[in-house]
């Protein structure tokens, strides 16, 4: 019977696979056993970020809802412009963590204090409201720096 059921699978599989283009997805593949792979769980939102320096402005901290999206803007500054800023983030039960590091590129660099602005967003989120934090990390020291509630419709 268990032949039978993988034969009949298999078939199935081609048939599919036939009509896709010939090309299986993800969702459409059989794993080693009796049984169908399921496709991977949401991902915590798809994340946008870009970041510039000043000497001067400092962008502020803010974060709004939108469609599917939060938008933030904000700026973490450095002791110097040799700094790399890049950005994670992490959707846990309602609190989305937004996590802006900057790390030395090392090498001998200006004695100034640098603003790393930055803004983005997070899609592909469910309606709802949601707390909204930022964290700030510079040479391995963490600090939050925003928290607010945010609605996504």
């Amino acid at each position: 019977m268990k032949a039978l059921t993988r034969g009949l699978m298999t078939i199935a599989l081609l048939a599919a696979t036939a009509a896709c283009d010939g090309s299986p997805t993800e969702a459409s593949s059989f794993v080693a056993g009796d049984g169908i792979s399921a496709a991977p769980p949401p991902a915590p939102g798809t994340l946008t970020f870009t970041a510039t320096q000043s000497y001067s402005e400092q962008t502020p901290q803010t974060a709004s809802g939108g469609t599917g999206t939060i938008n933030f803007t904000g700026s973490i500054y450095s002791p110097t412009p040799c700094y790399s800023v890049s950005a994670s983030n992490a959707n846990r039960k309602g609190v989305i963590t937004l996590t802006v590091t900057a790390a030395s590129t090392g090498g001998t660099c200006t004695q100034v204090i640098t603003n790393n602005n930055y803004t983005g967003s997070i899609s592909g989120l469910a309606a709802g409201t949601y707390t909204f934090n930022v964290v700030h990390v510079t040479n391995g020291t963490s600090e939050t720096a925003y928290s607010s509630t945010v609605t996504v419709q």
